[in-house]
């Protein structure tokens, strides 16, 4: 990047704009619309969970593509059976207990709280799809609606289950190796579940209540997920980290196949889950992320944008802010600043594109991990379809962690 000249990034500059749209307001969004309308599904990444704008930006496009184009789900990043039940089962609660008490932290946010509270998003559906659990309070609700709408026997039996998991869940949590003993408790989990599956099987061949056995057959996925969860653990918590990729892939295939069929459906993710190539450390971990696995199987029918930022603050998962550095030119980010000083839709693959122009280099893109930002270097056209650039930024506004009820 040293050796490119002043004329060839003026060059690349007039390219972005040719072919990118200046996103004000919400319907601005109009740009995207020959880009997505025989699409099926939509991904929408992040380069970092902890950047307001993108929950922000992200909503105001969900709420496009719920209005004009008819998609009716939001799948996110966070737990499979908390996140399909959390409107069912929590709706009675303020926005932000269903947000703290069914989703990941990541979404403990006040940026979040439009998708529970406007009028629009009363006919989106939310759902999860990973693999790791998030907190009981689902549980404990479903467990209930189990009690009075099923039988005693198989309340029971998944009673013992969930109350082993969460404690061994709790215990789980950020540890590199797992001591021997929760190995034995584990296992123990392990039996409790197989037997609880054996019941629910017979229930729901039993059950003739289409709406019941569809919750029944969400329940049957759910503590497969939870089988899946310990097993992987009984490994480290490091090897759930490598194959969570896979995990959240089948969640999600079966939500689009089963339980949601013939909807048009939204994917909420990191970037990293939702790039549809490997990059050099994937490869180098063994590890296969959704995007991936979705563009090889769904085709033509996905389209996935990643987001990025140009300059201000990100909030770390802990809570911490940093600056986020795109001063070095070879940074993407540094020369989409340059070309406008607003948020944009950057298509990666429109026909119009020269051949020899900045979308064919290998660029260094920011996105976070557990404590910071690091450079990864791609071709953006090989992991997305476009690029959300969100030039100024700041960390989200945080729900209190103190409000959350277990």
């Amino acid at each position: 990047m040293n050796l490119v000249t002043k004329k060839t990034r003026s060059k690349w500059i007039n390219q972005i704009n040719k072919i990118s749209c200046e996103i004000r307001d919400f319907n601005d969004f109009s740009c995207i619309d020959n880009y997505i309308k025989d699409k099926k599904i939509v991904l929408l990444g992040e380069s970092s969970h902890g950047i307001g704008e993108y929950y922000t930006e992200k909503i105001k496009m969900i709420r496009y593509l719920h209005e004009k184009h008819g998609f009716n789900v939001v799948v996110l990043e966070s737990g499979l059976i908390e996140g399909v039940l959390c409107k069912m089962l929590l709706g009675d609660l303020p926005p932000k207990e269903q947000i703290q008490q069914s989703l990941l932290d990541i979404f403990h946010n006040e940026e979040m709280i439009p998708l529970f509270n406007e009028p629009w998003a009363n006919d989106i559906q939310i759902a999860g799809m990973d693999i790791q659990p998030t907190y009981p309070a689902v549980s404990n609700k479903l467990l209930s609606w189990i009690r009075t709408n099923i039988d005693e026997e198989l309340y029971k039996s998944l009673f013992n289950a969930e109350q082993m998991f969460f404690e061994i869940d709790e215990e789980i949590r950020g540890q590199a190796k797992i001591s021997r003993k929760l190995k034995q408790e584990i296992q123990e989990c392990l039996g409790i579940y197989q037997d609880s599956l054996e019941v629910l099987n017979r229930k729901m061949n039993d059950y003739g209540h289409a709406e019941a056995k569809k919750i029944l057959n969400l329940v049957q996925h759910g503590m497969e997920n939870r089988l899946k969860w310990l097993q992987i653990n009984l490994k480290s918590f490091i090897a759930s980290g490598i194959q969570r990729g896979t995990y959240m892939f089948n969640n999600l295939k079966w939500l689009i196949e089963e339980y949601y069929q013939g909807e048009k459906i939204i994917v909420w993710a990191h970037n990293f889950h939702i790039r549809k190539s490997k990059t050099i450390t994937s490869r180098l971990f063994g590890i296969t992320n959704v995007g991936q696995l979705m563009s090889e199987y769904y085709g033509e029918q996905i389209y996935s944008i990643g987001f990025y930022a140009g300059e201000g603050e990100f909030s770390s998962l802990l809570r911490v802010s940093f600056p986020i550095d795109t001063s070095k030119k070879k940074h993407l980010e540094n020369l989409l600043l340059e070309a406008y000083k607003h948020n944009r839709f950057v298509p990666l693959c429109d026909r119009n594109f020269p051949k020899r122009n900045w979308v064919n280099r290998r660029w260094w893109l920011l996105e976070a991990g557990m404590m910071g930002q690091l450079p990864i270097a791609i071709f953006p056209q090989k992991h997305y379809d476009a690029i959300m650039f969100c030039s100024k930024v700041n960390p989200p506004a945080y729900l209190k962690r103190e409000e959350i009820i277990e």
